[in-house]
């Protein structure tokens, strides 16, 4: 597989998480939830306008895309850190079965995780300096994206409830 053919899959891997967080917002009850999965798609679809710009200058040009230009094509975010989360003392409750909520996120890690890897994998393979900085960049956002999951995993199961960073209710930087 060549970097174009890498490229469109990672885009339509970036459009299915898209419908998954927004699907999942929409039927969401929670509104701590909804935010969450609201900010999260809107994570994806800037991804997904990365991703066009640079397939199509691929394509029409072969060059990758500097820094700029594909900062330039979406709002994206500085991955989540640790330190955003809210400390685990103010979860509350026992250990949850299966809701609907734990089953989300259990489904968005595996795609997150897997969305970690592949960008990096990726990054790795290419030896043009934009394209490497571009996929690690990707790969370490997603990295954040899963780490966050992972954490609302655990308060989700202890508290039951999502909870909401600062960031989920303002527009993806």
């Amino acid at each position: 597989m060549n970097e174009l053919e890498a490229l469109n899959l990672a885009l339509d891997r970036e459009k299915e998480a898209y419908r998954y967080y927004s699907d999942a917002a929409a039927k969401s009850t929670s509104a701590a939830s909804k935010k969450t999965l609201s900010w999260l798609a809107s994570e994806e679809e800037g991804h997904i306008k990365i991703l066009q710009k640079l397939c199509g200058e691929l394509q029409s040009s072969g060059r990758w895309l500097s820094e700029d230009e594909w900062c330039a094509c979406a709002d994206i975010s500085n991955p989540v850190q640790c330190s955003e989360f809210p400390p685990s003392t103010e979860t509350k409750g026992e250990l949850q079965e299966d809701t609907e909520e734990l089953q989300i996120l259990k489904h968005a890690i595996n795609d997150e995780r897997e969305a970690t890897t592949f960008y990096a994998d990726l990054a790795k393979k290419t030896t043009e300096p934009d394209g490497k900085a571009m996929l690690e960049k990707l790969s370490e956002i997603e990295q954040g994206h899963l780490e966050l999951l992972e954490e609302e995993y655990q308060w989700v199961s202890k508290s039951k409830s999502m909870f909401t960073l600062h960031r989920f209710s303002a527009p993806a930087r």
